[in-house]
């Protein structure tokens, strides 16, 4: 029966995790584990908060994974998640807008939401996730997530986008926030699933969100 919505599927789903948990004795890792994980630990942290005099990392490719934000990325060290480093972007009044892109596409892609805050009417901050398609452009609907405070690392989530074929080429974040009180957000915990599909392991181990209009057209059809 688990193969029934899987096959008949339509556009990307989106399913949340379980941040990796840097706070915690002993450290977690995040879940579940879709292989081809990238982090932030390698590059140079920037030692000042807000950045100032550090390397702009927008345009930054790791293993085929490249990260952009017109605001300007930057690695700093304060990840709740898998420590040191987070890359934050340096968005106005705490806002942001940075895009994974892959080089190729996959089934699967999941990144952690890092030490977002609490937006100007002290509520969780929502943020909209857009899948895109091998030319950059919109693959199906966006998401919008609220994420979570009340948890014992508060501002961190983590999300996976997947879909049955390799037409996942990137997702585009975006966070509105006009208070300039709030530090903004940042990612960690990139991972990008290397097999033909994780969809059953996500149905078993995760939450999953999303609309099954084939599966839906398909039980009417019957009836």
């Amino acid at each position: 029966m688990l193969l029934a919505p899987i096959l008949l599927q339509a556009g990307p789903i989106l399913a949340t995790g379980t941040p990796a948990d840097d706070s915690t004795l002993p450290n977690t890792h995040v879940s579940p584990n879709l292989g081809g994980l990238i982090n932030f630990d390698a590059l140079p942290s920037c030692p000042t908060f807000p950045p100032s005099g550090c390397t702009n990392e927008s345009g930054l490719t790791l293993s085929g994974v490249t990260f952009t934000s017109a605001d300007g990325l930057y690695a700093i060290p304060y990840s709740g998640q898998s420590a040191p480093n987070e890359l934050y972007d340096n968005g106005a009044g705490g806002s942001a807008n940075l895009t994974i892109s892959l080089a190729h596409g996959t089934t699967a892609l999941g990144f952690g939401i890092a030490d977002s805050d609490l937006d100007e009417n002290f509520d969780p901050v929502e943020i909209t996730l857009q899948p895109l398609d091998s030319q950059g452009g919109n693959l199906g609907s966006a998401f919008e997530v609220t994420i979570p405070e009340l948890i014992g690392n508060p501002g961190n989530g983590y999300f996976i986008i997947e879909d049955t074929t390799n037409d996942i080429f990137g997702v585009n974040i975006v966070q509105s926030v006009s208070d300039p009180n709030f530090s903004g957000l940042a990612i960690d915990d990139v991972q990008v699933a290397p097999e033909p599909s994780t969809i059953l392991l996500l149905l078993t181990g995760v939450t999953i969100f999303g609309c099954f209009r084939m599966l839906r057209r398909h039980q009417l059809n019957r009836s």
